[in-house]
């Protein structure tokens, strides 16, 4: 069941950025993964790496939505589309992998309790 948490705690579902890499709130919140350490001083030392970085990648999305805006409206629709299935199918792994552990303690249990209860023929 661990196989489904991430270095920062959470969940990998948790961590999927459904919004569009040329977005400016898609971009952020990938530039800022990189602020998800176990270190502290390490995140503290990232995070103006991170706000220089964004800020770089929002001008690159800005000259990008002068130039290509309107025309890509549907195509980036059909792109988030995809990538919430991919969340929502993440997700349902999880939730299959955590009922998967919880069974197999049921079962654990249930022939621990049985083996307990078994008389001594000695």
């Amino acid at each position: 069941m661990s196989q489904g948490i991430g270095p920062n705690g959470k969940l990998r579902s948790e961590n999927v950025v459904v919004a569009s890499p040329m977005s400016y709130a898609g971009s952020g919140k990938r530039i800022w993964k990189i602020t998800n350490q176990e270190n502290q001083v390490v995140s503290y030392l990232l995070m103006p790496v991170a706000i220089t970085i964004i800020l770089m990648a929002w001008s690159i999305v800005t000259i990008w939505y002068c130039i290509f805006g309107l025309l890509l409206v549907p195509y980036r629709l059909i792109r988030r589309s995809g990538r919430k299935e991919k969340k929502l199918a993440l997700q349902h792994r999880e939730q299959l992998e955590a009922l998967a552990a919880i069974q197999t303690n049921q079962v654990i249990q249930t022939a621990n309790l049985i083996e307990q209860n078994k008389p001594n023929n000695s």
